[in-house]
């Protein structure tokens, strides 16, 4: 007689909360609060104005009322019929303004740099790994970081503040003087496929990728993380380049026969695979392939006493990005990823120009380690549509992830959204480290919330329901993980999906859709903030202004 075994699992019974808040009364806003005691304020005036015989006179008091709650009320997708009222009027004001529509400047910008600019200076390394802090490159002599020449993004709308330095080593610092913040960009590289591991090994990564995220948001200074896996089209000579410097730094073997010294790769191993190989990848104009950046954000105000004591200003902080920088490299590889290099100004730009421009992917691969010129880093044309974001020949679509998995979540749900089809998207994740003592305080507001909603719901005789207590079961479920040591963090995820045409938009995203759908979640476009959505989803920048 055989036993059969239950295998148990620490993250059994793990589901995420559901979006909608408890509100200021029965989860509707302050704003639709205001609207229908407006509402209830004028339809008792026109009671008392009206003098007919009762009910006569209630008539027009109920329409008012009744007018009212089927605007102040509704929600539709996520937002009261208030709220997208505001953003209808914000769009039709930009576009009579003609703010939803950008060119970049002919004059006043510095597209071509002087020779002393660090931009174009020939000097510039590509740094293949995570910077040292011995390294002296752009220090003087008595170590202190010399601050480089900026170079500003040419970037439509409030994006245009940033500016973009060198650090020592060659990794890139952008820096954006109105919010005082500063982004530094990893490019990340996994050597173990989640997929493929057992069960145990998922459980034991997902331990340490815990750990991390406890690690990253107990970092002072840090504002948040932005971690993003992009499906795009490069050209078959890099990887060709690629094939052939693996090939220069393999092995020798010695030939039996002829007793030479040969490679053990490439030609010297197998010429007719080698030349198959080569005349393939010759062939071929663009093939997918996932790129990982992990954006980190830090608030210049938050760091003020580090930054003075590493040397005041721009300088300072540029100290405590490096140090940021070392402790991010050094909690990464337990969880089976690790940083492969920091994007230098070249390589970052290249991100950007390709988000803006897919069909320059092919191009742009092709450079290698060249990446762009930080002055052509941005658009030469964006145009801002309620629902869509068009740029340079491309139209862009982003979308937030506004409900997760309800139920039990499996490990790795969100590879069904990343390897959703060989088209391009970027799926883009970001961790808003919170205060635990705000938090908790937060969560116990919104449990009393509750429970005056519950009291006021059995007093005037509305019956309560199961998506009500889910509600709750909710925030007593966060209480509990932070109270267990859990980072306290506020999270989001964004994808943006790219095509050339609306037709082919539609087609991906109807992919797209299905996908989500296998991983148990949903998705909810932005409409009327699909400039600042882009931004944040498909470039590295970091900049969450959603």
């Amino acid at each position: 007689m055989s036993q059969q075994t239950v295998q148990t699992s620490e993250w059994d019974g793990a589901r995420f909360g559901r979006e909608q808040g408890t509100g200021v009364a029965f989860g509707l806003g302050m704003g639709q609060i205001i609207f229908i005691g407006a509402g209830l304020a004028v339809a008792l005036i026109v009671v008392f104005l009206f003098n007919s015989a009762f009910p006569v006179n209630l008539l027009p008091a109920g329409g008012v009322l009744a007018v009212t709650l089927a605007i102040g009320v509704p929600r539709i997708q996520g937002k009261s019929l208030l709220e997208w009222a505001s953003v209808v009027r914000f769009m039709v004001g930009r576009r009579r303004r003609g703010q939803n529509e950008f060119v970049p400047p002919t004059s006043g910008v510095a597209l071509e740099h002087t020779e002393t600019g660090w931009a174009t200076a020939p000097h510039l390394d590509v740094v293949d790994g995570p910077v040292k802090r011995s390294d002296d490159t752009g220090r003087d002599k008595k170590g202190r970081i010399t601050v480089p020449k900026a170079t500003r993004l040419v970037l439509p709308g409030e994006f245009a503040e940033l500016v973009m330095y060198q650090l020592p080593g060659g990794a890139a610092f952008i820096y954006d003087p109105v919010a005082k913040q500063a982004i530094i960009i990893a490019e990340i590289d996994t050597h173990k496929a989640f997929e493929l591991e057992e069960f145990e090994g998922q459980e034991d990564r997902l331990r340490v990728w815990a750990e991390i995220e406890a690690t990253l948001s107990g970092i002072e200074g840090v504002a948040w993380v932005q971690m993003s896996d992009q499906t795009t089209m490069v050209s078959g000579q890099a990887v060709l380049d690629y094939y052939e410097s693996r090939v220069n730094e393999s092995d020798y073997r010695v030939d039996p026969v002829t007793d030479e010294h040969l490679r053990n790769a490439g030609q010297e191993l197998n010429p007719w695979l080698h030349q198959g190989l080569v005349e393939m990848l010759a062939s071929v104009e663009g093939r997918p392939v996932h790129t990982r950046w992990l954006s980190v954000v830090l608030n210049r105000d938050q760091l003020t006493k580090r930054i003075q004591g590493a040397g005041r200003g721009i300088r300072g902080f540029m100290e405590v990005a490096l140090s940021v920088m070392d402790t991010v490299a050094e909690a990464l590889p337990e969880s089976g990823t690790e940083v492969a290099r920091w994007h230098t100004p070249t390589s970052a730009a290249a991100l950007i120009r390709t988000a803006f421009d897919p069909a320059s992917s092919v191009e742009v691969t092709a450079r290698g380690e060249a990446g762009v010129a930080v002055g052509a880093a941005g658009p030469m044309y964006t145009k801002t549509n309620l629902g869509t974001f068009e740029s340079d020949g491309a139209v862009h679509q982003t979308l937030k992830i506004s409900e997760f998995p309800r139920q039990q979540a499996k490990l790795g749900f969100l590879a069904d959204i990343v390897f959703a089809g060989d088209f391009r998207h970027t799926v883009s994740m970001y961790m808003k480290p919170r205060n635990v003592r705000k938090a908790l305080k937060k969560n116990e507001r919104d449990r009393s919330t509750w429970l005056t909603n519950d009291t006021v719901r059995e007093k005037v005789g509305k019956m309560n329901t199961l998506k009500n207590d889910r509600q709750r079961e909710d925030l007593e479920q966060e209480e509990m993980e932070m109270t267990s040591g859990h980072a306290a963090l506020s999270m989001a995820v964004y994808v943006t999906v790219s095509a050339m045409s609306e037709p082919e938009l539609e087609a991906q995203l109807s992919q797209l859709r299905n996908r989500v759908a296998r991983a148990n979640c949903e998705l909810r476009p932005l409409f009327g903030q699909q400039d600042s959505a882009f931004v944040a989803a498909a470039t590295p920048l970091g900049r969450l202004k959603l």
